[in-house]
């Protein structure tokens, strides 16, 4: 059975709250994570790599804390 999404605006309303209270519960360890994760995305390593690809590759935060990957609570 295919669920339908009978009011598209109160989805985008209780999505975006689901996603802030997600991001209250984060430690200041999987904060750090997350924007290490963004900013070493794959658009930013191509955009990196393609303005300067004779440079080493960037080391990942997260590897370098020792922070262990993990799905966010809700």
């Amino acid at each position: 059975m295919d669920t339908m999404i009978k009011n598209p605006e109160e989805y985008r309303r209780q999505s975006e709250r689901e996603r802030w209270q997600a991001l209250r519960l984060m430690s200041a360890q999987e904060s750090i994570a997350l924007g290490e994760s963004l900013l070493t995305s794959e658009i930013m390593l191509l955009t990196v790599r393609a303005e300067s690809p004779e440079d080493d590759h960037p080391r990942s935060l997260a590897i370098t804390l020792r922070i262990e990957p993990k799905a966010v609570r809700t």
